[in-house]
């Protein structure tokens, strides 16, 4: 093998050393972006929460994580997460836990749609504190 036919072997495997590095660091940037982009939907912020009603289902995990709901006042919750839906007292009949929510000593929050089911953020309050909470589908 001369030496010109070596140069052209050496610049094509350069040139495929490139294409491959090229390609994974492609694929470790659609993963990084993907993962910000993952991590930003499901992070509890109070103004994502008040500006994307439909998008809560994705971010209730991490507010329950970050905030101890149980043993805030009403108060409190209404202040971190806003006033209840308009149609709370209407929406009594849940699917999973199958137990009426009596509106009065209640707080029910909409997270949006869980395939065909919309999913909310009930909490249950004994003297204007928060006893417990749970989320169901109507």
């Amino acid at each position: 093998m001369d030496e010109i036919e070596m140069q052209k072997q050496m610049r094509r495997a350069k040139m495929w050393n490139m294409i491959i590095f090229s390609i994974f660091a492609a694929i470790a940037a659609a993963a990084l972006i993907g993962f910000g982009v993952y991590r930003y939907q499901h992070t509890f912020t109070v103004e994502k929460w008040l500006k994307e009603p439909y998008g809560r289902t994705n971010m209730v995990a991490d507010l329950i994580e970050k905030y101890e709901l149980v043993g805030m006042t009403e108060k409190e919750v209404i202040s971190l997460l806003g006033e209840e839906e308009t149609d709370a007292d209407a929406k009594t009949s849940f699917k999973i836990s199958k137990t009426y929510f009596d509106p009065e000593n209640t707080i029910v929050y909409y997270l949006g749609v869980d395939y065909m089911d919309d999913r909310w953020l009930i909490l249950s309050l004994e003297n204007g504190i928060v006893s417990g909470y749970c989320i169901d589908v109507t």
